[in-house]
């Protein structure tokens, strides 16, 4: 099904106002706290309530170009920084369509040439499609390109494959150029020619640090579920203070602890087993660093070393220097 970052989502609350958040939790079961995370993720059918209840709250049908224009610089991280630091508009686009997944691992997109033209398009839609998501992509795309290429800037045309969300005049003086809704492909289309534009925020060396970091993201990208992965990384966080219970954690991640039981059930799975797997995780990482078995004892947040002994027969059928041993063995 796949799961999006939350780093997609913010730009959408902003534009519904407090007022009417109240609303938009209790629909889409998400949490200012889980928000605030900035490496949590969330499944695709909540980011499509999440839009759903954007356009209904706000009763603005073109909301995604009110949005674009209030989102500022830097509001997608890593992968934004990279596309900024490229060389040219080609190698931005290219760049972007690498490292979508750590944003949006639900779509896939391609940038296709064909003779004297390119096309940034949509491959593989979500199983919970959210058509209004594309047009604030499309959007920021544009002007970001608009605002970076050192020459100017223009479309052949813009294609979306739902249906317009009533007036497109607003859409055709935001991308200066034609755009059809029904079409056969959500993509931007624009001449090949474009591709080799230079950028005025091009930055080779930053470029090399940030490619690094990007796919060191992107080696640690969750294969949980996206409530399982949030508690994961909560456990992980509070084990040391011995503050890994539900009720402790529900809290950090702004719910009750009945809700999150309900969360985890979903996905198949139950707090007690998380807070396991991620003890089970960590000790093994631990004894490979070949901590003391008290300092492990103590960061697992186990009450003494014994308590330690048994979790860790129970998990591996070994010791932990029976464990230790073997390692060195081999």
């Amino acid at each position: 099904m796949g799961s999006v970052s939350v780093l997609l989502v913010r730009p959408v609350v902003a534009a519904i106002g407090s007022a009417k958040l109240d609303a938009f939790w209790a629909a889409t079961d998400l949490t200012p706290a889980l928000l605030a995370d900035d490496d949590a993720r969330i499944s695709a059918p909540q980011f499509c309530v999440a839009w759903a209840e954007a356009l209904r709250a706000s009763g603005d049908p073109q909301i995604a170009l009110r949005i674009a224009a209030a989102t500022p610089p830097g509001a997608f991280g890593v992968v934004e920084y990279v596309c900024r630091s490229a060389a040219t508009v080609g190698e931005a686009l290219r760049q972007w369509v690498r490292y979508l997944n750590l944003l949006d691992d639900a779509v896939k997109v391609a940038l296709v040439t064909e003779g004297d033209r390119a096309y940034l398009r949509v491959v593989e839609e979500s199983d919970a499609p959210a058509p209004a998501s594309h047009e604030l992509c499309w959007a920021l795309v544009a002007a970001q390109m608009r605002e970076l290429s050192t020459v100017p800037f223009r479309l052949h045309a813009v294609e979306l494959t739902h249906r317009a969300p009533g007036d497109v005049a607003p859409y055709r003086a935001w991308f200066d150029a034609p755009v059809t809704f029904g079409a056969e492909h959500t993509q931007l289309v624009l001449p090949t020619s474009a591709l080799d534009a230079t950028l005025i925020s091009a930055d080779p060396r930053l470029l090399a640090i940030l490619t690094r970091a990007a796919d060191e993201l992107a080696k640690q990208a969750p294969s949980d579920p996206t409530m399982t992965a949030a508690v994961k990384r909560v456990v992980r966080e509070v084990l040391r203070n011995d503050d890994a219970t539900i009720e402790h954690v529900a809290t950090k991640l702004g719910l009750t602890a009945r809700s999150l039981q309900r969360r985890l059930k979903d996905e198949g799975t139950a707090f007690q087993t998380v807070r396991e797997d991620v003890r089970r995780e960590l000790a093994q990482r631990y004894l490979a660093d070949n901590l003391s078995i008290a300092e492990i004892s103590f960061l697992l947040g186990f009450s003494e070393p014994s308590a330690f002994f048994r979790a860790f027969k129970r998990w591996t059928g070994k010791t932990p220097l029976e464990s230790r041993v073997a390692r060195s063995v081999v």
